[in-house]
């Protein structure tokens, strides 16, 4: 199928179960592809995303079971999430540096994905790749990844992770439900905190806010029982809803006037 160059954007759901749809071809006109735009395409073998993409929305390429290689171009900065769900026949993939989003469960289930090739790989801990800046982002191992950028994959303690001055932005999900992550240093360069950045850190004791950073994202904090204390800097002037929700010195921080009411509460 050609779709023709007038069209700037595919739609939420524009190809939605077309079942028999085996390849297409994508004009450079074409600047984004919405949600579910290719989900349950069960045929769908390959697709060229010509670099006039940014974005791929949530569930692009959700249940393409037949789909075996793709490539992101450099121009992608977001994945969306639940983009490659249950692609079970996809084998490698690359994500380049420009990427500062990468969404919840982006690689879930593709049980054929062996390898991945990264342009800007930081660290890799027990259940989590991070990579690129200057926003740090994260992704959960596939199950089945054996390979990263050539190399057999090398699993370290997350606690080792030294975050370089290189960084500005811990992105979102960063560090969500790193579980074993007991204490971490963030570097004065650092100067906003993403949406569930460290939510569900249950292990998470102690954390240091240097006081270049302005912003706390949506529940930033959320979850982790086990802090027992945490520095509020006056530079910080956004505060996230819900970002110390069920967090271990809520009550104290509660104490602290200057942090709004939300910043408590489950949305």
């Amino acid at each position: 199928m050609n779709i023709p160059s007038s069209i700037i954007k595919i739609g939420d759901e524009c190809f939605y179960e077309c079942s028999s749809l085996i390849s297409i071809n994508i004009p450079t006109s074409v600047s984004e592809l919405g949600d579910d735009c290719f989900s349950y395409c069960s045929s769908l073998k390959s697709i060229n995303i010509p670099s006039s993409i940014t974005k791929l929305g949530k569930c692009c390429f959700y249940g393409c079971s037949s789909l075996t290689s793709i490539n992101i171009p450099s121009s992608i900065s977001e994945l969306g999430d639940r983009c490659f769900e249950e692609c079970s026949s996809l084998t490698s993939i690359n994500i380049p540096s420009p990427v500062i989003s990468i969404g919840h469960w982006c690689f879930r289930e593709c049980s054929s994905l062996t390898s991945m090739n990264i342009d800007n790989l930081q660290f890799i801990s027990e259940d989590r790749i991070f990579m690129n800046e200057p926003v740090l982002v994260s992704v959960q191992i596939p199950e089945n990844l054996q390979i990263i950028n050539g190399k057999n994959i090398e699993k370290k303690d997350i606690n080792k992770f030294i975050i370089p001055s290189s960084i500005t932005k811990l992105g979102d999900d960063c560090f969500d439900d790193c579980y074993s992550l007991t204490s971490i240093n963030i570097p004065s360069s650092i100067n906003e905190l993403g949406d569930c950045c460290f939510s569900y850190c249950s292990s998470l004791q102690s954390i240091n806010i240097p006081s270049s950073i302005s912003k706390l994202g949506d529940e930033c904090f959320c979850g982790c029982g086990s802090l027992t204390s945490i520095n509020i800097p006056s530079s910080i002037t956004s505060f996230g809803d819900g970002c110390f929700y069920g967090c271990g010195c809520e009550d104290e921080l509660m104490k602290n006037k200057r942090i709004p009411r939300k910043c408590f509460k489950w949305w």
